[in-house]
């Protein structure tokens, strides 16, 4: 087994980090020959972490454990279990899904005291930054994307390996394993830990709305153009858009441009199982007013069917994704404007026009919150 300690490699990007560290966390990514513990072994724990030196100069730390064989793997796993003992949270990307249980089960196997490491507070960022795919347009949540969307240069770029090209490098590699091999695996690791510790600036996009902020509005016919500012910039740039507005944030700088319609909405009952709808009538009808109509005459409504249609004129507001984390009920409540749709599937809502005029900045800011309520 090698024991490697040295600099995760520095730039920027990392160094904008320092004063966002912590020295009770570190970052993990693991390396095996399979996905399974018990089919197959681990060869590769790699860790980052920010340390200072006796001056007060701190920098990001590569800690890593590699075997050869997999005798080494028990032995990977004690040194690593002495320094996890030395920490309070742990840091994955779908970590809960494999890092962490991967680790846990070895250590299970060889019947290691492995509190040090199972009594670690564990962060996972697919979970965490799961939110915010609707609102980057990450569609798979994959680490690459992610990479992509902060626009993150890997060292090993020129010679990216998938996790099944790594584990058969190292498996058909000669014994002992050449430093080249180690040197491209090793390489692979760190680049993973460096997006990890790029990846948590991503989660500010949940602080952005903490203070209310002022639009300025502006009308050019049947549109309206609101400016504000945050204040902290977004960490990477927002543009999201409908038939009916678009949003670009860009540093601290949000502009909206909404546009008025007088197309019929929907007022959609979330209590839908209240309702019936009448034949030959319009909409839905309460249930305990229709109680006296034929039973003929009454169908149970729908949750796509359960509305009223509302006529007049609209501003867009976004709908807040479902998957959010609450029920459409709950998420709408939360709001001060009553929320209209064209269809039940439909991606934008609306508000009643005259509602909006009152005070365009409030609208502004809560045509803010609901473009990233997906990230707090």
């Amino acid at each position: 087994m090698k024991y490697i300690h040295r600099p995760l490699t520095q730039d920027a990007a990392l160094a904008a980090m320092f004063p966002a560290s912590s020295p009770d966390l570190f970052y993990l990514d693991i390396e095996t020959t399979g996905l399974r513990a018990d089919e197959s072994y681990l060869y590769l724990i790699g860790t980052a972490c920010f340390e200072s030196d006796e001056n007060g100069n701190g920098r990001w730390m590569y800690h890593a454990w590699f075997g050869s064989e997999m005798l080494d793997e028990q032995k990977i796993l004690r040194d690593f279990l002495k320094f996890a003992g030395g920490f309070k949270k742990c840091v994955s990307f779908s970590g809960k899904r494999f890092d962490v249980t991967y680790l846990s089960r070895c250590m299970h196997q060889y019947y290691l005291d492995a509190s040090s490491f199972t009594d670690l507070a564990f962060d996972d960022y697919l979970t965490l930054l799961r939110p915010l795919q609707n609102l980057l347009y990450v569609s798979r949540s994959r680490l690459g994307e992610w990479e992509e969307r902060i626009e993150r240069k890997r060292a090993d770029a020129g010679c990216f390996l998938s996790g099944g090209e790594m584990s058969a490098l190292y498996q058909n590699a000669p014994r002992p394993i050449p430093d080249e091999v180690m040197d491209a695996l090793l390489l692979h690791n760190m680049c993973d830990l460096q997006s990890l510790v790029l990846l948590k600036r991503l989660l500010s996009f949940g602080e952005l709305t903490e203070k209310p902020i002022d639009f300025t509005v502006e009308r050019h016919g049947s549109f309206f153009a609101l400016t504000g500012s945050l204040e902290k910039p977004v960490p990477v740039p927002v543009h999201r858009f409908s038939g009916d507005f678009e949003c670009r944030i860009i540093g601290k700088e949000v502009l909206l441009t909404v546009y008025e319609s007088t197309e019929d909405c929907k007022l959609y009952f979330p209590d839908y199982r209240n309702y019936v709808i009448v034949q030959g009538e319009n909409g839905v009808m309460h249930k305990d007013l229709a109680a006296l109509l034929p039973k003929e005459l009454c169908k149970k409504a729908t949750p796509e069917t359960c509305y009223q249609t509302v006529s007049g004129r609209f501003l867009p507001m976004p709908l807040i994704p479902i998957s959010a984390g609450k029920s459409l009920s709950a998420l709408e409540d939360e709001s001060s404007y009553t929320i209209l749709r064209r269809s039940f599937i439909a991606t934008c809502g609306y508000i009643r026009a005259q509602d909006a005029y009152n005070d365009l900045s409030a609208y502004g800011r809560e045509f803010l919150r609901r473009i990233l309520q997906s990230a707090e």
